[in-house]
């Protein structure tokens, strides 16, 4: 039997030449933009609506409205209710999905080209001529409030809603998704139809499609069937980052835990900011895959978990570098503390051969995602909620080579930040608190399971 020391970093293989398809910009007789690639191997067609609309656009005693409504946006449509209208996509072994976050509602479709057409028609009635009954809401509405139910008692929830309230504070970053019980159980079906009627407007959207259509019929098929949608919403939010503080801890009280889970980390650049590469590159080192330092400390050396990690997130108007893990319970102290000696130990020393090979490791892992259609539209989607030019899919692997060691070590300095950081531990707190406490310098702070202050 072979054994492999993963220690050892391996020697990076000879490189492979990648171009990403041709990207074209594409405008209907309505204004929307659409954002396109041509792909002829196969006979389907992948395609998003993309609303700039999300949780972000919740009212403050509402939270939740917007996923609420995304759930519902395909409970009928036109002269279909919910089951006909499932129906008609199966009939046509179409995939219809809608997604929500904080700053975007996205329908997606998936068809063979042969079937788009009236899969778009579909599509279209559900964007010009949602039903919103009055069962469909109270339905969706109950499975809401039992979700939220079922993950008041799931640890890594619990841990990743109250690291950001406290990272955020009271923007709309700070909350998640979801919302509350108490937020859903005052929202009415005129709310939805509301929410949907001031967000779901042909200024507020755009598309982006990938597969066997060329650019003159995915035009053509989209100027058909949404020509008639024409409406103007204002829904820009201002955004103020919460000010950053001195590193915190809080602790959340999970009865008979076997793991603690535990959240590291602090607010960061937005993803359009000029050192993003060397950032990807250090952060490949310090967390960003399965031999980086972070997972071969915690689990490969010390056992403490099944795995560790470390990630920049990007949402449209802030960014949140986080380290998630969870670990056994008696190991909830030491695992912090070696968490804060490798986010110290980042910013001390990079080796000229860890850079290379998370640069290697990038640029090799580079075109797995352009693999379906789904990942093609993916990017484009992200060009478009962060604002930033096809040169940064064009370039990316010549950006990646091109980076020095020195701006990989500056980054590091400049987006690691030891003495800002915001740490939350979910566990028992027979078990944990103490652990906490004999931390240097940290005075463990308990929260609900919300994230907000116990007084």
């Amino acid at each position: 039997m072979i054994m492999l020391d993963r220690s050892i970093i391996p020697i990076p293989t000879k490189e492979l030449l990648f171009n990403i398809p041709e990207i074209k910009f594409l405008k209907l007789v309505n204004d929307i933009d659409i954002s396109f690639v041509y792909k002829e191997n196969l006979p389907i067609v992948y395609a998003e609506i993309i609303i700039f609309s999300g949780s972000r656009l919740d009212p403050s005693d509402k939270k939740g409205l917007g996923y609420l409504t995304s759930l519902l946006i395909d409970e009928g449509a036109g002269e279909y209710d919910a089951l006909q209208l499932s129906e008609e996509f199966e009939k046509l072994g179409s995939a219809f999905s809608v997604s929500a976050d904080h700053d975007t509602i996205i329908l997606s479709i998936l068809s063979l080209t042969e079937n788009f057409e009236r899969s778009l028609e579909l599509v279209s009635k559900i964007v010009l001529k949602p039903r919103f009954e009055e069962k469909d809401f109270q339905r969706e509405k109950k499975k809401v409030l039992d979700q939220i139910l079922q993950l008041k008692d799931e640890p890594s929830f619990i841990a990743s809603s109250a690291f950001e309230r406290r990272v955020f504070g009271d923007s709309y970053y700070g909350f998640p998704e979801i919302g509350f019980a108490e937020s859903i159980a005052r929202i009415s079906n005129d709310d939805v139809k509301d929410f949907f009627a001031s967000t779901f407007t042909s200024s507020n959207a755009k598309i982006v499609s990938a597969g066997n259509l060329n650019e003159t019929e995915i035009v053509n098929l989209f100027n058909k069937y949404f020509s008639e949608w024409i409406s103007i919403s204002d829904n820009n939010q201002y955004f103020e980052n919460p000010k950053r503080k001195e590193t915190s801890y809080y602790f959340i009280h999970k009865s008979d835990s076997a793991q603690s889970e535990i959240r590291v980390g602090h607010l960061s650049k937005k993803r359009n900011t000029n050192d993003f590469i060397p950032t990807r590159i250090m952060n490949t080192i310090l967390g960003g895959q399965f031999s980086s330092r972070i997972n071969s400390n915690l689990r490969e050396k010390r056992g403490f978990t099944y795995g560790a990690n470390s990630s920049f997130h990007y949402y449209k108007e802030a960014g949140l570098f986080e380290i998630s893990t969870a670990v056994n319970i008696e190991n909830t102290g030491e695992a912090i503390i070696e968490i804060l000696k490798e986010l110290n130990g980042i910013r001390e020393h990079i080796s000229d051969e860890e850079i290379n090979f998370a640069k290697s490791y990038l640029i090799k892992q580079f075109p797995s995602r352009f693999e379906t259609l789904n990942q093609i539209a993916k990017n484009l989607e992200s060009l478009l909620i962060h604002s930033l030019p096809t040169e940064e899919l064009i370039n990316y692997t010549y950006k990646v080579k091109s980076v020095t060691n020195e701006e990989v070590i500056a980054s590091a300095i400049n987006n690691v930040l030891p003495d800002q950081l915001v740490i939350v531990a979910v566990g028992d707190r027979k078990k944990v608190l103490n652990q906490l406490k004999q931390i240097q310098g940290a005075e463990p702070v308990e929260l609900d399971l919300y994230g907000n202050l116990l007084t």
